[in-house]
């Protein structure tokens, strides 16, 4: 599970080093999409069955929330995405 140890590490790392004036949105945003890709093409089986599993506990969380914001919706269609192998 080195792949999910290594973008575990590269996340914690971003968020606990942010600068008091923010984190640089392009840093994020290119993190961001390097994880997914990663999620989506770079694990083994039973590393994608676990990370799918996560996925789904989250979004059944989510799913709970009277009222989601735009951005918990957007989320929520990611997620769901993810699962059923529709993310490229």
């Amino acid at each position: 599970m080195s792949k999910l140890a290594s973008l575990l590490m590269d996340l914690l790392c971003h968020i606990t080093i942010e600068p008091d004036d923010g984190l640089n949105p392009d840093d994020t945003a290119d993190l961001q999409i390097d994880t997914w890709q990663a999620l989506i093409h770079d694990l083994d089986s039973a590393e994608l069955s676990l990370v799918k599993a996560a996925a789904q506990a989250k979004l059944t969380v989510l799913a709970s929330i009277a009222t989601p914001s735009p951005d918990e919706e957007q989320l929520m269609a990611i997620l769901d995405a993810f699962i059923n192998d529709e993310l490229q």
